[in-house]
């Protein structure tokens, strides 16, 4: 039994100190919750006129409660009828212990059962029970009610836990149950602060003056005023300009606490139940969920691959398919990695519970925990067996290390952004990550804001096709030194930006799988062979192009003139490209190494450079004057300022 005098000589302090820990209500419509909560409180948690006119909560409600030790813990008050289930779900997955309340003249009824298999559904690890009205009903009946109490939790979290009997009205008990509800609190391992804020939104409304206001349980990182938080899916972002937690301002509210936040850009009308406010940049929006389900044993049929189903997670609800990867149905009381796929876009993290209840007719069949939020659905057997492969691996993986080496295994290739957003990290945590990683697998490329990731399979797969294709290109272009870089990024089929390429192209050459010159790639030793008809085409070709001036001769127009048919021109322009002693310019006409001095010459000697006095001082009509302004423009050798240019770059 616990006593007053060891909680509070234990935990006692010199004044109330918010604590971030949020508990919440949990049981059968009319059996006293928000009455509890307003006895312990002295905060009734029914606002809503429609509330007070039924007598029924209908609506969330919330209230301060502090204990004996001085801390004060946040109290979420849930519906109890079975039609607001939404609700009752939109409170209870942000808590972290419960108050199963049960009334002692009618004992457990349907939604005690529903909630307490809602709550283990949502991993709720800590609680206790209150019997409430227990000064209207005789010993024996009290006996044969908390015996048929003990039945219900028998084998859930809540057996053995400590139940109280109370009367909210006469106050017979209460002292002792709020010394349970803090010896709980005692139990109770504290949120993590350090990641991403991230806050599902359960009520929103205007202030004349400050704009809107949004309010809802923090369940991860924290947030300071001034931050700017994204707010999705509505898809707008915000900066903090007030924080309140339990009708105090702050500075700041953290993981665990009830709390209300001033987002002055944001109209309360865009704003829905199921919004998040989060860390910006650091989430995104998705419609396929990789998750591991659990069917109810309460459920009286199997869950079939397909079958549509409510998603309740956060505060939100949408509509979803299960797509169940191994077998055609889940069986009660048994478990499967699948994928849940949403009728809408919605926001969540990794590790966040769901419940899933049937659509007809409407009842909780299940629920679970989501292990990657970003997928796709898999097409065919094989990519079927992958994913369970990868499911697996993501379900065993002990620490965010672990997590993000075995997405990366997945995915392959990831920019430093792009694995902040699916390892759902901070820059900073990610960093800390990535260096206990390091014997992971984990390959990282240096290069600037932006740097790469890549496991190891994806870099053994990349390597090999690199070998691939500069095999064949030399085999096909011996005339050539080698692949030029931006043709070889693209044959591999990956996106960089041109710093990455460097970097990834310096980590080839570093391994001594190329080597490279200047925007060259070519395998190790490998050097063109030349013949002696192809350097006398070259040749020409310069010397023709030479004779033009100013004139510049286009590619068709020297096939004609030459009497050469495409591919011996393609073969000789690759090898004077290569070469440098010719360029394409505007597309279309050819610029020699000669020509193109000549003309830095003349730009040298203008008091102005324009198209008018390059095309006066060449003779030559804009035709070829502007192709060759805007190459050298693009080139950085030339800066065009309206209608004039300067010279920047000296050769």
């Amino acid at each position: 039994m616990l006593k007053r005098a060891s909680i509070v000589g234990e935990f006692a302090m010199t004044e109330p100190v918010e604590t971030t820990i949020v508990f919440g209500t949990a049981g059968h419509i009319d059996h006293g919750k928000t009455t509890l909560i307003k006895a312990l409180s002295g905060v009734d948690c029914d606002r809503l006129r429609e509330e007070k006119r039924r007598g029924i909560t209908i609506e969330l409600g919330f209230a301060p409660l502090t204990l004996p030790s001085g801390r004060i813990v946040s109290v979420v008050d849930v519906p109890g009828h079975e039609r607001f289930i939404r609700q009752m779900v939109a409170g209870a997955t942000g808590i972290d212990a419960v108050i199963l309340v049960v009334a002692a003249d009618e004992g457990v009824m349907p939604q005690s059962r529903e909630h307490l298999e809602i709550l283990s559904l949502l991993g709720i690890k800590e609680g206790l029970i209150a019997i409430t009205k227990a000064d209207i009903v005789d010993e024996e009946m009290l006996e044969l009610v908390k015996s048929d109490v003990e039945d219900l939790v028998k084998g859930t979290f809540l057996e053995g836990k400590p139940m109280v009997c109370v009367s909210s009205t006469k106050g017979t008990n209460l002292d002792r149950l709020l010394e349970v509800i803090d010896w709980t609190v005692y139990r109770i391992k504290p949120r993590d602060t350090d990641g991403p804020f991230f806050m599902p939104i359960d009520r929103s409304f205007p202030i004349a003056g400050f704009g809107t206001v949004v309010t809802g349980t923090v369940y991860r990182g924290k947030v300071q005023i001034g931050d700017t938080l994204d707010v999705l899916p509505l898809g707008k972002n915000s900066k903090v300009r007030s924080i309140q937690v339990h009708g105090k301002a702050v500075r700041e509210a953290l993981a665990g606490q009830r709390s209300a936040l001033n987002l002055p850009n944001i109209k309360s009308t865009e704003l829905e139940r199921g919004d998040v406010a989060c860390s910006s940049g650091l989430f995104k929006t998705t419609q396929c969920l990789d998750v591991k389900l659990t069917l109810l044993a309460s459920t009286p049929e199997p869950l079939k691959h397909w079958q549509q189903v409510h998603l309740h997670i956060g505060t939100s609800e949408t509509m979803a398919r299960v797509a169940l990867l191994k077998d055609t149905k889940l069986l009660p009381n048994d478990e499967a990695f699948g994928q849940l796929v949403l009728k809408e876009p919605i926001v969540v993290h990794m590790g966040q519970r769901f419940i899933i209840r049937a659509h007809t007719p409407l009842r909780t069949i299940g629920g679970g925990e989501i292990l990657f939020p970003y997928d796709k659905k898999p097409r065919g057997g094989k990519a079927r067996t992958e994913l369970l492969a990868f499911l697996d691996k993501l379900a065993q993986a002990k620490d965010p290390a672990e997590r993000f080496a075995v997405i990366l295994e997945r995915i392959g290739l990831l920019s430093f952004n792009e694995a902040i957003i699916l390892s759902q990290l901070t820059p900073e945590q990610l960093k800390l990550t990535l260096n206990k990683a390091r014997g992971l697998g984990i390959i990282f490329i240096e290069s600037g804001e932006q740097p790469l990731l890549m496991s190891l399979p994806y870099y053994k797969g990349l390597t090999r096709s690199l070998q691939d294709i500069l095999n064949r290109f030399h085999e096909k272009n011996s005339h050539l030194a080698g692949m030029k870089a931006s043709d070889l990024i693209a044959a591999l089929e990956i996106s960089l930006t041109k710093r990455q390429s460097q970097e990834l192209l310096r980590l080839f050459v570093n391994r001594g799988l190329i080597e490279t010159d200047g925007e060259i790639v070519r395998l190790p030793g490998a050097s063109p062979v030349l013949d002696e008809g192809i350097l006398k085409d070259k040749d020409k070709l310069l010397s023709y192009c030479e004779n033009k001036g100013f004139q510049f001769p286009s590619v068709e127009e020297a096939i004609k003139e030459l009497n050469w048919d495409k591919d011996r021109m393609n073969k000789t322009l690759d090898v004077a490209k290569q070469q440098g002693e010719i360029r394409i310019i505007g597309g279309e006409f050819l610029l020699s190494k000669r020509i193109e001095e000549k003309a830095l010459d003349i730009l040298r000697t203008l008091p102005e450079i324009t198209i008018a006095s390059m095309r006066d001082t060449t003779n030559v009509s804009r035709k070829y004057i502007l192709p060759l302004l805007e190459d050298f423009d693009a080139r950085g050798i030339t800066r065009r300022i309206g209608d004039k240019r300067v010279l920047l770059k000296k050769t």
